[in-house]
């Protein structure tokens, strides 16, 4: 198995537990051919969630809003995904993102530590998602 996909599989099996011990329902869609990995449901609201395998480079979790494979690369559009969940599995952290509102298609950087030059524009703080099961509950 690719190493690419192997963590992928890790990070939605981490998805499903937290969403399960959280009290979601889970469906996974049959096949590959889905723009989203899961659905959670609770209390009759479903969202469609597309999980993210992510690590840290320069104090930012690096979140890829698009799948891209040998014949082309597709970004996520609200009409498909309703949320990223981004997996931060050396942490054991899962980071609940609304596609709907994001202004970069391609890649959403998640700041766990302040820039070195105290840049605050444009900033997205990692701590705004982690563990944000409300935003699967509206």
């Amino acid at each position: 198995m690719a190493i690419t996909k192997q963590k992928g599989d890790l990070a939605e099996a981490f998805a499903v537990y937290e969403l399960k011990r959280n009290g979601f329902n889970v469906l996974v869609p049959w096949g590959e051919d889905n723009r989203y990995d899961l659905v959670s449901e609770k209390d009759g609201i479903f969202k469609r969630i597309q999980v993210k395998y992510v690590s840290l480079k320069d104090g930012a979790l690096q979140v890829s809003i698009r799948s891209s494979n040998n014949f082309n690369i597709i970004h996520y559009a609200a009409k498909d995904v309703d949320i990223i969940a981004a997996c931060f599995l050396s942490q054991r952290k899962i980071y609940f993102i609304p596609l709907e509102g994001l202004k970069n298609r391609s890649l959403c950087k998640l700041r766990l530590s302040p820039t070195k030059n105290k840049q605050q524009k444009n900033i997205i703080l990692a701590s705004q998602f982690e563990s944000r099961y409300d935003l699967l509950e509206k």
